[in-house]
């Protein structure tokens, strides 16, 4: 779930996990965007200082610098984390 915070190291361990397993390997992670200008059209909390996306990447996704553009980004309502600490992107990937 902490991909987007990966240092060089686990990059480069979750590369070779791709190149090792090339149709299995699948990861999904939590993102956060600052807010932008239509965060008052799309009705977001006025408390609510991020947005969060679920992101999954595989083998396929192109290259953005050291890290792998996702294959699919779906917007969480809020903060990810629930009740018990397990985020909302493991239930939708």
């Amino acid at each position: 779930q902490v991909y987007t915070s990966f240092n060089d190291r686990k990059l480069q361990d979750t590369e070779r996990m791709f190149r090792k397993f090339p149709a299995a390997m699948k990861v999904a992670y939590i993102d956060e965007k600052d807010k932008n200008e239509f965060a008052e059209f799309d009705r977001l909390h006025g408390e609510q200082k991020k947005r969060y996306f679920s992101g999954l990447i595989d083998r396929s996704c192109q290259m953005d610098g050291h890290r792998r553009k996702p294959r699919l980004e779906v917007e969480l309502p809020g903060y990810t984390i629930l009740g018990d600490g397990k985020g909302d992107n493991q239930n939708h990937a």
